[in-house]
């Protein structure tokens, strides 16, 4: 049998995903997408979590070789167990050519050793399960007595108090222990299963939804680079068997499916005939939906944090939290006023943003925003700020979703089946882009406000970075007008 590589935790859930995923991995890990910067955030998110957690259980000795260092990660963990260490943090441990590293473990009073599995999610997944077992298989395999196994997560009810965290009501620790014991007698073929799989050659495995759950797969753009200019995947809300359908008959273009198919939802349908025809299209609905808007219209947008360790007193996990807006306000005879707000300092933003913000808000007119995102943003600086509830209700009870009217009522070729703000604009707008602008990206905006207010940066860097912040969000607003612009002039 050829050379079988190596699986670890990460390779094993690769392979519950996709066979295909797993052999790549290990054959041509050269073919995988770049990571960028929004993916490598939520790893360091996961990295900062991981280190707090070990805070939970003090008093234990980590092992710090890294993942290049498999053969002295295990030695030392060896060694550390013979000297009587009783809580080790990413200990290493093989058994059946599967190499684990356990982020904590810890032994009780009577000699049985429990493993907890850190997320930096706020709640139990069910592949977390399948992460857990295969730990305990190794250990237990190794000839360590691993007995209840654990997972723990962030608490998204708690409340930061200020100062440092409350690390026992911070982290939810629930055991799963049933489940991993349930789940372990599985593992021996699932490993047999991906080690012949291993050792042939590349399987075929047609693209679906797998792609993309439970985890972005990093082999996504290799594995769809065989689709056209205008490939099926563009139909939005695609089925995996009507992909699946539409593959096995050979067709690959959005052009080429046939407009009577009986799999088509009418959405669906309005996509495919659009491309095909290459003419945009705007529903006669539109013009009532716009004839409704009262001047002046007043175009916003937030942009918002959600750090998994909350920042701020009164805060929880993940909660989000605006840190900045801009809004276009257009009048009736076409005059354009701009207004923007952004938060520089380390303390909480919002009542400092929704003053201001309710200080441009305040009187008639019409808000005008892309989506309910918005809506979900005032209502959380409703909650944390009674005092402004009544104004931010009058605010949102003005509230227009241009996404929704866009998605109802438009359609265009070069939308490629969606409808974001990133999509719409250029088809529809030729003279406004994102292109060019150091920050162009609501991902990408989020990180660069974190890096400037918590990082570590000179003055004139931290500048730059909020010039750059508030010339995007700034752009946000005023491609909401040129959309409504361009819209009410195919009314």
């Amino acid at each position: 049998m050829a050379h079988v590589p190596r699986l670890s935790k990460s390779r094993f859930q690769a392979g519950l995903q996709c066979p295909k995923r797993l052999w790549l991995e290990c054959h041509h890990p050269e073919l995988a997408d770049p990571i960028d910067e929004a993916k490598q955030a939520v790893f360091d998110t996961g990295h900062r979590v991981g280190e707090l957690a070990r805070m939970r259980f003090p008093g234990g000795v980590l092992v710090s070789e890294d993942h290049t260092q498999s053969r002295a990660a295990r030695e030392t963990t060896a060694r550390l167990l013979g000297e009587g260490a009783s809580c080790l943090y990413e200990p290493a441990f093989g058994y059946d050519a599967v190499l684990v590293r356990v982020d904590i473990l810890r032994q009780s009073e009577d000699g049985c050793w429990q493993l907890v599995e850190v997320k930096s999610s706020s709640q139990l997944k069910p592949e977390n399960i399948s992460d857990a077992a295969i730990q305990t298989y190794v250990l237990r395999g190794a000839g360590l007595p691993v007995g209840p196994t654990y997972l723990m997560h962030l608490n998204r009810d708690y409340v930061c108090p200020g100062g440092r965290y409350d690390l026992e009501q911070l982290f939810i620790l629930e055991d799963v222990t049933a489940q991993v014991e349930a789940y372990l007698p599985l593992i021996p073929a699932l490993l047999s299963e991906m080690k012949t799989m291993l050792a042939g050659d590349c399987p075929k495995v047609r693209i679906g939804r797998h792609c993309a759950n439970p985890y972005d797969c990093q082999f996504a753009g290799h594995c769809h680079d065989f689709l056209p200019e205008f490939p099926v995947t563009d139909i939005p809300y695609l089925s995996d068997d009507l992909l699946a359908e539409l593959l096995e008959q050979g067709i690959y273009s959005v052009r080429d499916v046939p407009l009577s198919h009986p799999g088509l939802s009418p959405n669906q349908r309005t996509v495919c005939r659009v491309i095909q025809s290459g003419a945009p299209y705007f529903g006669e609905g539109l013009a009532a939906e716009l004839a409704g808007l009262e001047f002046p219209l007043r175009f916003l947008d937030f942009e918002t944090v959600m750090p998994a360790l909350p920042l701020y007193v009164g805060t929880r996990p993940y909660q989000t939290i605006p840190v900045q807006w801009s809004c276009h306000t257009l009048h009736k005879d076409g005059t354009l006023e701009h207004h923007e707000f952004l938060h520089r300092e380390r303390t909480d933003p919002r009542p400092s943003l929704t003053e201001g913000l309710l200080a441009i808000l305040s009187g008639p007119g019409t808000v005008v925003a892309y989506t309910g995102y918005e809506g979900t943003v005032l209502k959380g600086l409703a909650e944390s700020q009674p005092q402004w509830a009544e104004e931010i209700a009058d605010v949102q009870a003005r509230l227009f979703d241009l996404h929704r009217v866009i998605s109802q009522h438009v359609c265009h070729p070069d939308f490629h089946g969606r409808t974001s703000l990133k999509c719409v604009l250029p088809a529809l707008v030729e003279d406004l882009s994102y292109e060019g602008l150091a920050v162009a990206s609501g991902e990408v905006a989020t990180l660069r406000y974190e890096e400037a207010v918590w990082g570590d940066l000179p003055e004139p860097e931290r500048k730059a970075i909020f010039q750059d912040l508030l010339e995007y969000c700034g752009t946000d607003t005023l491609a909401l007008v040129r959309l409504f612009e361009e819209l009410k002039g195919r009314c």
